[in-house]
């Protein structure tokens, strides 16, 4: 590797250009300050770009739906984990973030009777108002959204191909300070450095930590975590760990791949064990985490499926001749782009409903991250310093989701934090031009060299290799179910792997070098599992997405509510810290788990109810919602209702 690199001056560097990196190079480059994106891929190429495409929006369809309420939905189903401050900004800019998302390009699909947004019929479980908006090109939308704000912004440079490093860090009066970063541009076979007082960590979240995992981008590797705790940063809740419980399992090109969310599973649709008796009714009423625990109990207790999964058996739901038709279409106007997985992965019968579904839990989300403000700065401890000049939006912070995300909410999320960020870090700013460079820092040099250093090393692993071997450890130490053994036991295979990495062969090449791209994504991956495990350890019992085998469950109404901080001590070693937050008030909480328990109750006797009286019930909940499926349609949309749709798939 060519010891010559290249030395770069911005105002602010933004690692990722998903909808929380772009929202933030938008916002700094609105407010006068030179930004850089720095991005493994293509701009606008992240999970946003893949994912469904439905954005919640507060007081969408329903004007009894206040902040106050979605932000109290996002605590309650966060296991009491999620700061308030967060959830209420979340609350307060759900609306400005989707204008935002519309100005730069997203069109939602539109309700020909009122004339805006279609709204999902029926609220995404952990909801208690409809508010989730979906479109026509799902998240494709979305990701030209996040290009368009980076690449036809004024003020935004950006480098594809490109893998940020480190942040670079200067000891100040006041603790460290974010003088820079460091970058290997692929594409270009070099090492950049980039001075800048502020640094934007939005890089998506560690799914690719486990296998499976669900169609999320190959590279969330932990990189947000990773860098900005080795620059000194607080990570927060990284033991909650999302696991979407209807990916399938099999065939193999297909297995992770999502299946449907709770909601969709429909007022009949039922979790079965391997023996076929049910293990969890009223499914899309629940949560993720509620569904996901709940299958991995079964597999833990010898009642899974040869595959490790269970099955979600959604055919009850068309069974009746009137609310049938109501339930297709509830279904295709939910997760069209899923529904053509399925008939895929599965046949023509599955896709009509007419046969139960093999699936099993999948990793999706990391909920916790780096700990921020509602602006996005980073927080630390009161006998600590925080980062000056780091910021975190999107799945690299925490704060937000707690112990469970709710559905829809993480394309708010990103661009919500991340213009939150974006105008934060450019208060940073220093006056100058692009060729007023400061001489390197020692710093700068010390972090070059130690990257430097790698390109040429010998030795008898690839790095391409122990990532694999990293996957499987993952996923049986912190995957779904998790044991004091285990996390044990994992946390000596992540020492030593630690070890292992000297050995692994990297080339000297400048251009492309796969081989140190694995090697630095590797060491990554290690942080974030470290962090995530160590995590784990430090809460005993189930809270949320963390699922603990030898512990029993912790109680809202009993147990005093804290997060989980982790931090690298002065030896390097990482550390804990108990954080904690207010409880829910229990009048809310007696008032949500009543009509929690109403609703339960509805759809327990619905089961109880002859076929016909059944059939009309369902069918009336559908209307009330949908409206009136009316006879004369336009032919693709009777095709769309049949089910017929998915036989052209």
């Amino acid at each position: 590797m060519d010891k010559e690199t290249v030395v770069l001056s911005y105002d602010v560097i933004v690692v990722g250009s998903g909808g929380a990196g772009s929202a933030a190079a938008h916002a700094a480059s609105r407010d006068g300050a030179r930004v850089l994106v720095v991005t493994k891929d293509p701009i606008g190429c992240s999970d946003s770009k893949i994912a469904e495409g439905i954005v919640t929006v507060r007081g969408v369809a329903e004007e009894s739906d206040s902040h106050e309420v979605l932000s109290d939905n996002l605590r309650l189903a966060g296991g009491d984990l999620p700061v308030p401050e967060i959830t209420e900004a979340f609350a307060e800019d759900s609306e400005e973030a989707y204008d935002w998302l519309r100005r730069q390009g997203v069109r939602p699909r539109i309700d020909s009777k009122n004339g805006g947004p279609v709204v999902l019929p029926i609220a995404l479980g952990g909801h208690s108002h409809r508010r989730s908006v979906s479109h026509d090109n799902g998240g494709l939308a979305v990701g030209h959204a996040a290009w368009n704000a980076v690449v036809q912004g004024d003020g935004v440079d950006y480098i594809e191909d490109a893998w940020f490093l480190d942040i670079v860090t200067e000891d100040g009066p006041e603790g460290p300070v974010v003088v820079g970063g460091l970058i290997y541009d692929a594409g270009e076979g070099c090492l950049i450095t980039v001075q800048a007082p502020a640094v934007v960590i939005a890089a998506g979240g560690l799914s690719t930590l486990y296998f499976p995992n669900t169609d999320t981008m190959r590279g969330n590797t932990g990189d947000s975590y990773a860098v900005a705790a080795r620059a000194g940063a607080e990570l927060v809740d990284m033991e909650q760990v999302q696991f979407l419980p209807f990916c399938l399992t099999s065939p193999p090109s297909y297995e992770g791949l999502l299946a449907g969310e709770p909601v969709t599973a429909g007022y009949l649709g039922v979790i079965r064990g391997a023996d076929g008796k049910v293990i969890l009714d009223s499914v899309m009423l629940r949560t993720r985490a509620e569904c996901a625990a709940a299958m991995v109990r079964a597999v833990e207790a010898g009642n899974g499926t040869e595959n490790g999964g269970c099955y979600l058996d959604l055919t009850a739901n068309v069974k009746g001749e009137r609310s049938a038709k109501y339930y297709v279409k509830f279904v295709h106007t939910a997760v069209s782009g899923v529904m053509v997985t399925v008939r895929q992965a599965l046949g023509r019968a599955a896709a009509e409903f007419k046969e139960i579904w093999e699936v099993r839990p999948g990793a999706h989300y990391c909920m916790g991250g780096v700990r921020v403000d509602a602006e996005g700065s980073a927080e630390a401890l009161a006998n600590r310093q925080p980062v000056r000049g780091l910021f975190a939006a999107g799945q690299a912070m925490g704060g937000v989701f707690g112990g469970n995300r709710l559905g829809s909410t993480s394309l708010s999320e990103g661009p919500i934090f991340g213009a939150r960020a974006g105008h934060k870090a450019a208060e940073l700013r220093v006056k100058k031009t692009p060729e007023e460079k400061k001489s390197l820092s020692s710093e700068f040099e010390i972090a070059l060299r130690s990257y430097l250093e790698v390109f040429g090393q010998e030795g008898d692993r690839s790095g391409s290799g122990m990532i694999r071997e990293l996957q499987k450890a993952a996923w049986n130490g912190i995957g779904p179910a998790r044991s004091r053994v285990g996390l044990e036991r994992f946390l000596r295979q992540v020492a030593d792997f630690r070890k292992q990495a000297s050995s692994i062969a990297v080339s000297d090449e400048s251009i492309w070098n796969q081989a140190f791209i694995d090697y630095v994504e590797f060491l990554n991956m290690l942080d974030t599992a470290e962090a995530v495990a160590v995590s784990a350890l430090n809460r005993p019992n189930s809270l949320g997405a963390h699922i603990r085998m030898d512990g029993g469950n912790t109680s809202v109404l009993f147990t005093k509510p804290y997060s989980v901080g982790v931090f690298h001590a002065k030896s390097g070693a990482l550390q804990t810290c108990k954080l904690d937050r207010p409880s829910t008030p229990w009048s809310t909480l007696l008032v949500h788990a009543y009509h929690g328990l109403k609703r339960r109750l509805e759809l327990k006797v619905l089961w109880f109810l002859p076929l016909v009286l059944q059939d009309r019930i369902v069918e009336k909940k559908f209307r009330d919602v949908m409206g009136s499926l009316e006879t004369e349609r336009p032919e693709a949309e009777r095709k769309v209702s049949n089910g017929e749709e998915l036989e052209a798939a």
